[in-house]
């Protein structure tokens, strides 16, 4: 494996785009309709993980009765992907793209979701040829986040070593699986995690735009040349 080249490993969810409001609100939705009260303590734990049906497993001991599951959580999915289809790219995500291919950083995406939602939205905003391999849960046997086989994954294709490559994450769970599989990680909390647990990261920002985009690339990989 080459150690000379290096390379960004992006998350999907929240980084890219922000898809985790619309599923958020999505699913309270649904609490709401049958006259729950939505954990959001609950929710915040799960994020950044494959979550699959596990929320109406959880409203359905909420209720403590059986709901059709099917029907809701179609629901659930048209409102969450109407909402989503209306978010745009989040700041300095393009910004950090052409400042990566300026100083030779490849790139790859490395998500829990499957390929059919970060295949999509990266094609509907024009982002999927910018990146060398799109990593999903689909790649590792539907493994998700806290587990660190998408990045090591993306490690492996990329053929770059964990020591030469960095990560932007949103969510603990995505922090956890970076740390995991060794690599640095850039936090960049969506609103809804702001206030959990962000410890072992790099660097942590409101915002990629926060910085130039060179500069925050220098910062993270100045160390690593």
């Amino acid at each position: 494996m080459t150690t000379n080249k290096r390379a960004l490993i992006l998350d999907f969810d929240g980084t890219i785009i922000d898809t985790e409001s619309p599923a958020y609100e999505s699913t309270a939705r649904i609490w709401t309709d049958y006259g729950v009260e939505f954990p959001t303590d609950w929710w915040l734990k799960g994020m950044g993980t494959d979550r699959k049906s596990t929320w109406v497993q959880e409203l359905e001991n909420r209720l403590g009765g059986v709901i059709d599951q099917d029907s809701v959580m179609g629901e659930r999915q048209r409102i969450k992907n109407q909402l989503t289809e209306e978010q745009p790219v989040l700041p300095g995500v393009i910004e950090l793209l052409d400042a990566a291919e300026q100083r030779g950083i490849a790139t790859a995406i490395g998500s829990s979701s499957p390929h059919s939602w970060v295949d999509h939205h990266l094609k509907r905003v024009g982002l999927y040829e910018r990146f060398s391999y799109v990593v999903c849960r689909d790649d590792v046997g539907g493994v998700s986040k806290p587990a660190p086989d998408v990045f090591l994954r993306a490690l492996e294709l990329l053929k770059v070593e964990a020591g030469s490559a960095a990560v932007v994450e949103d969510s603990p769970n995505g922090l956890k699986a970076a740390l995991a599989a060794g690599i640095r990680t850039v936090v960049v909390p969506n609103p809804l995690v702001e206030s959990l647990n962000f410890s072992g990261a790099f660097a942590r920002y409101k915002s990629l735009d926060v910085l130039p985009a060179g500069e925050l690339l220098d910062l993270v990989f100045g160390e690593l040349n």
